[in-house]
């Protein structure tokens, strides 16, 4: 069954918070807060119309759990980082992962066809 990405997203949303609630609000501690976003929007478009409580309100209603759960995320990511809860947890987003370190700017071994380009610069004497 093919569904669309934002339903598919809210599925499996849903479900992990429900599996695994400690970790999911230790990722929504680094969620870039669209749910907030979308809720200043609407109140920034609708200010001074005649509907514009109604839109202001279903946004809040749309969108305001997931604000909700982001807010609670920072607060809990905050109070992990302090080690003050959850410190058998390791966060996904920041946590230690050695696959995430950075490729090395340099070869690994000493060959290469650069290596042999800089050993001749080097040995070249320059005319005066």
């Amino acid at each position: 069954m093919n569904m669309p990405r934002p339903i598919a997203d809210l599925i499996c949303l849903t479900r992990d918070l429900v599996r695994h609630p400690r970790m999911v609000l230790l990722n929504r501690g680094h969620h870039r807060w669209t749910p907030a976003g979308l809720i200043a929007a609407a109140a920034v478009a609708s200010a001074g119309t005649p509907v514009g409580h109604h839109v202001l309100a279903a946004a809040v209603l749309v969108a305001g759990p997931f604000w909700a759960l982001d807010m609670l995320g920072a607060l809990a990511h905050g109070l992990w980082q302090s080690g003050r809860i959850w410190s058998d947890l390791e966060c996904q987003c920041c946590g230690d992962d050695p696959d995430d370190d950075p490729v090395p700017d340099e070869p690994e071994d000493d060959g290469g066809l650069a290596a042999d380009v800089e050993n001749w610069l080097k040995t070249q004497t320059t005319h005066r």
